[in-house]
């Protein structure tokens, strides 16, 4: 094999797998459309740096909560979802609860905090479930049940702050997250073990369209090379 060839598909590899990335985040968005309805989605990026005001649906008993998000670990507390306004549930979901625990968690603002005992992923990608039956709330991680907030339900429900949590009069943010919720969802209804998992393989999953394209090229590369 020439020597040019390892550099030429190395490059060519790194390009392919932002492309799968991007890929990732669109089969994600078509799975989202599959199964359950969703009550809102935010498909462009929201950053901690720059938060927003997002309407999630009028929310009753069972409801969910999805996120794709990334985070660099820099902050103390990181809201992915949440406000202190009472019409809004006064509720918080965690990356990372107070203080600096590195564990995601929930925060019934004004009441408690609730750690989960799972290690908060920082510096990658990150599919993240919060579900609720009206009782307890299960935490999906990448796919797989990590943590259940027992006694605990999920309350959000119309105006919350994303990537931050909002001020009860939705005017300021506080718990910034350190990144950005890449892709959000929420839904009127417990999302069962099985969307959960299907939602996480679609994010993860390239398209096989993507992968096949990229091999057919390096193979043709390494054959040009090789003359």
């Amino acid at each position: 094999m020439n020597r040019t060839t390892i550099p030429l598909l190395t490059s060519l590899f790194v390009l392919g797998a932002s492309t799968m990335a991007g890929a990732s985040l669109t089969t994600w968005q078509a799975e989202v459309a599959i199964g359950t309805a969703p009550a809102a989605t935010v498909f462009t990026p929201t950053s901690g740096a720059s938060p927003a005001v997002v309407d999630v649906g009028a929310l009753s008993g069972d409801r969910s909560f999805e996120f794709i998000y990334f985070s660099n670990g820099a902050s103390a507390s990181q809201a992915l979802i949440g406000s202190q306004a009472v019409a809004s549930g006064r509720q918080g979901l965690k990356a990372e609860q107070w203080n600096n625990t590195g564990l995601y968690g929930m925060t019934d603002f004004g009441v408690a905090d609730y750690n989960s005992t799972t290690t908060s992923i920082i510096n990658l990608d990150t599919h993240l479930v919060y579900t609720s039956d009206g009782v307890d709330t299960q935490m999906y991680l990448n796919g797989s049940l990590a943590y259940t907030f027992v006694g605990v339900d999920l309350t959000l429900t119309g105006l919350n702050g994303l990537a931050a949590a909002s001020s009860a009069d939705h005017t300021s943010f506080f718990d910034l997250l350190s990144g950005s919720v890449l892709g959000f969802a929420s839904y009127d209804s417990a999302l069962s073990p099985a969307e959960v998992s299907a939602h996480y393989n679609a994010f993860v999953v390239p398209e096989p369209a993507s992968t096949g394209m990229l091999l057919l090229a390096g193979l043709g590369l390494a054959r040009r090379r090789r003359r």
